[in-house]
């Protein structure tokens, strides 16, 4: 399960852009310079970093180096600091994971208007649809499924996806090292064939002084830039989000017929005509000229 690189520039998604930018997730943890992926190393890692007694083991070797995953040496890394307030002992969105689950207002901050959780078989609230959230959830949502925690499931967010989601979308600070060291630590113990943060691992091993002797690599999940949002996660009934050419263009109304002369009519003037045929040749080319802004 690959990460994804993000390539957004100056008045491209700036909500998205800007936070990316206070959270320092854009120094190293969307900026992956080396695309190569060795998965041996990635498999060698958390075969290693597997253990029977600790439950939750943080440091594994990888062709005798040792290589740490615990939160400090994370942050080391990545450099994300992990931001208190002042007074506190936990950051804001910790804090927020410990109260009750407020549903109205995740919904009024991820959803377009009108939309919101869909009840499972208790009643309860249950997920939210991926075509009911918002452009700037959707994009945040991506960015969670493959560099924060991995997941392949997703066509909705479930009620613990959509608390993290709320969290970054609504500014509150977090963990993300000790989100992430979490993480690697839950799929070395659990019973998964899939591995996340391949690319993560090795910028680690490389750090470490680890070299692959492999010849075939994995590459990244497709960047995360204008045109991938444009073309998968932009949604239509978002008004709080524009992105140009994304948006249907509305089909020309053609001039209305209702006093064009039938057959059986008198005979028209030549200059009646001539306006006519002038107007309809007018739409035509407003037809021609939408279309290919479309395809621009």
């Amino acid at each position: 399960m690959p990460e994804r690189k993000v390539e957004l520039y100056h008045t491209e998604l700036d909500d998205f852009k800007t936070e990316l930018e206070r959270r320092n997730f854009h120094k190293r943890l969307t900026n992956l310079v080396d695309r190569s992926i060795d998965l041996a190393l990635v498999k060698e890692l958390y075969a290693n970093l597997y253990s029977s007694e600790d439950p939750s083991p943080k440091q594994a070797r990888v062709k005798g180096h040792l290589v740490k995953i615990d939160a400090d040496s994370l942050n080391t890394f990545l450099e994300i600091p992990m931001v208190l307030a002042e007074g506190e002992t936990l950051p804001t969105y910790s804090r927020y994971s410990r109260l009750p689950t407020d549903y109205k207002e995740i919904e009024a901050a991820l959803c377009i208007s009108g939309q919101g959780f869909i009840l499972n078989a208790e009643g309860h609230s249950g997920r939210i649809l991926r075509k009911d959230l918002n452009t700037l959830t959707q994009v945040w949502s991506v960015l969670s499924y493959s560099n924060l925690a991995p997941t392949s499931h997703t066509s909705d967010l479930t009620v613990d996806r959509a608390r993290l989601i709320f969290g970054l979308v609504s500014r509150m600070d977090m963990n993300i090292r000790a989100l992430i060291s979490g993480q690697m630590t839950s799929i070395a113990q659990s019973n998964t064939s899939r591995l996340g943060f391949p690319a993560l691992i090795i910028a680690l091993c490389r750090a470490r002084g680890v070299v692959s002797n492999m010849l075939t690599f994995e590459c990244l999940s497709p960047i995360i830039n204008l045109a991938y949002i444009r073309k998968n996660y932009w949604n239509p009934e978002d008004l709080t989000v524009y992105i140009r050419g994304a948006r249907r263009a509305r089909p020309v109304e053609l001039p209305s017929t209702s006093t064009t002369p039938t057959p059986a009519s008198t005979s028209v003037a030549p200059s009646v005509l001539a306006q006519s045929d002038s107007q309809h040749f007018e739409a035509m080319l407003q037809s021609i000229h939408q279309g290919q802004i479309i395809l621009l």
